[in-house]
């Protein structure tokens, strides 16, 4: 009797672990598609060029009627029109930075890494990484596939490239463009 009792048990004790171990896989696999469904939706949207002209005049409205230093009104304007609650008056990287490190966004520095709809963040103006980013935009795609210099984006900087939202960028190395230097990649940050 003894036996079989010590059998049970053990056996009770292999299903309820075999449990535990499948539901962490599930609840996993559950986690990681999670991850990549919000930068799937702002892919998908910025895909649209009256999405991508929608999120941009409205950056430019919250700033004044300025185009010029809109980039995170224009990441904050995507995220709003995919669901994410922001504030109208986010303007700044830092302040965008704190609101995505408090809604459980990861930063990665590897750009290899990145994934078609991740926010990415550049340099500061020293082109320090660990400064205080002085840009921010939308990875869309690299240029060529398994090349990491030049990648299409979308941001608030049209005037800059010939009038597209959604255009080409080095984002590998500082660029002058129009006389004005495009600091390079980061990090790039991704929901957990």
């Amino acid at each position: 009797m003894k036996k079989s009792t010590l059998s049970t048990k053990r056996n009770k004790k292999i299903i309820f672990t075999s449990i535990i171990i499948l539901f962490s896989i599930f609840f996993t696999m559950y986690k990681k598609s999670y991850n990549h469904e919000l930068e799937n939706k702002i892919y998908n949207f910025m895909l649209s060029k009256n999405n991508r002209i929608k999120a941009y005049n409205q950056a430019v409205s919250l700033n004044n009627g300025d185009s010029s230093n809109t980039c995170v009104y224009f990441i904050c304007e995507v995220l709003r029109l995919n669901n994410v609650k922001i504030n109208n008056n986010i303007c700044n990287t830092t302040q965008i930075l704190d609101i995505m490190k408090r809604e459980g966004f990861k930063k990665e520095r590897d750009y290899k890494k990145l994934k078609p709809g991740n926010i990415c963040f550049t340099t500061d103006e020293s082109l320090n990484k660990n400064g205080i980013p002085t840009h921010t935009y939308i990875f869309m795609g690299w240029y060529k596939e398994g090349q990491y210099d030049y990648a299409y984006i979308c941001d608030n900087q049209a005037k800059d490239y010939d009038n597209k939202i959604y255009h080409l960028r080095n984002i590998k190395k500082a660029m002058n463009k129009n006389g004005l230097i495009k600091e390079p990649f980061s990090f790039f940050l991704y929901r957990r």
